[in-house]
């Protein structure tokens, strides 16, 4: 039985889990200085060619160049404070590809504009990385609008239709090549991860795979109210069953645990299996309180035919809407469900303990 849970359809936006594998390796930081250089160099660019002669000629052109390099300036603002939200980043991709098209159509030499439409593939590259195929098919049909533009602009100036052939083919290279090349190796490298991050027996995330798929679940944008449930779950007498039946019992009891765990759950729950009979589930914005999911969660074990009983821990904690994504408090709530949950076994078993919420 596999327990897909939350995991986002094949063309699902990427960016949580990859700004959580990067934050997991500490490479935000050199990504958010990646992206602001770049970002620059290519603002920095746009201006200087206002001194060309092959640049922008006239009031109207000169201003759209000025306007373009600024507002690719202003779009990378957020990088440089901390690393943005989703919405921040599609806009900075928005913007940018805006500016590109701008800046190549505003130019008075039609080769220059048309070569400088290879700078979409920077842009494709990155929505290739962080966001969805659709994202890079919209930045792919501005780039080929440019391309058509100047190349028309390009026959009629010099008549040359083989220079013209020749630059249109780097730039629908480029376009096509980089982004979609990127896309594929995103999208193999989610696969290889989430494959790798199952546990072998019952299906459910493992320890380093729940956690990754519980920060994203956290770095959605919430609503107001929503709350970060955790519950820890431990089996009550799971050895016993072992040490008088065998581990082949055992094992068949976790099966059926694990999918009465799933049937009880929302679709948006994560479930891990933390050790050999211990649980953990997360959750966002479930519509009951934690105890009343963890007491479902409690009965539905004992009602099993299988001789183990639960004792459940929970803890939660609200979260701010609009607000940056406190990946440690994910850590804390693990923290106080598991004690609450060895306060339910202390008291004898099979019942539910609940940790005062953390604010």
């Amino acid at each position: 039985m596999l327990r897909w849970g939350a995991l986002p359809t094949r063309h699902a936006d990427q960016y949580d889990w990859i700004s959580v594998y990067l934050h997991e390796r500490n490479q935000q930081g050199l990504w958010r200085t990646l992206i602001v250089t770049a970002t620059f160099a290519l603002a920095g660019s746009t201006a200087s060619m206002i001194k060309s002669p092959e640049g922008p000629s006239g009031r109207i052109p000169v201003t759209v160049c000025v306007v373009a390099a600024a507002l690719a300036v202003a779009a990378v603002v957020p990088f440089l404070l901390r690393w943005p939200t989703r919405r921040q980043s599609l806009l900075f991709s928005f913007i940018c590809s805006a500016t590109i098209a701008a800046a190549a159509l505003s130019y008075s030499n039609a080769y220059v504009g048309l070569m400088g439409c290879a700078t979409f593939a920077v842009i494709g590259g990155f929505v290739a990385y962080f966001h969805t195929a659709h994202e890079v098919m919209a930045n792919g049909a501005v780039a080929a609008v440019c391309a058509v533009v100047l190349a028309a602009r390009l026959v009629v100036s010099t008549g040359d239709l083989y220079l013209t052939a020749a630059a249109v083919s780097i730039v629908a290279t480029l376009n096509v090549g980089l982004p979609f090349g990127v896309l594929s190796l995103a999208q193999t490298l989610r696969v290889d991860l989430r494959s790798s991050g199952r546990d072998p027996l019952t299906g459910l995330h493992n320890r380093r795979s729940f956690q990754q798929s519980a920060y994203e679940l956290i770095m959605r944008p919430a609503t107001d109210g929503s709350r970060l449930m955790v519950i820890v779950i431990d089996l009550d007498s799971f050895k016993k069953l072992n040490d008088t039946e065998g581990h082949a019992a055992g094992d068949a009891a976790l099966i059926q645990i694990s999918e009465a765990l799933a049937d009880n759950c929302g679709l948006s729950a994560i479930i891990g299996r933390s050790g050999g009979e211990e649980f953990v589930i997360v959750d966002v914005g479930h519509p009951d309180p934690p105890e009343v999911v963890a007491e479902r969660l409690r009965h539905a074990i004992a009602e099993l035919p299988v001789p183990v009983t639960a004792s459940v821990g929970t803890a939660c904690a609200p979260l701010d809407n609009g607000s940056q994504p406190n990946l440690r408090l994910l850590d804390e709530l693990i923290e106080a469900a598991d004690a609450a949950m060895y306060r339910a076994k202390r008291a004898g078993g099979n019942q539910v303990s609940h940790s005062a919420d953390i604010r």
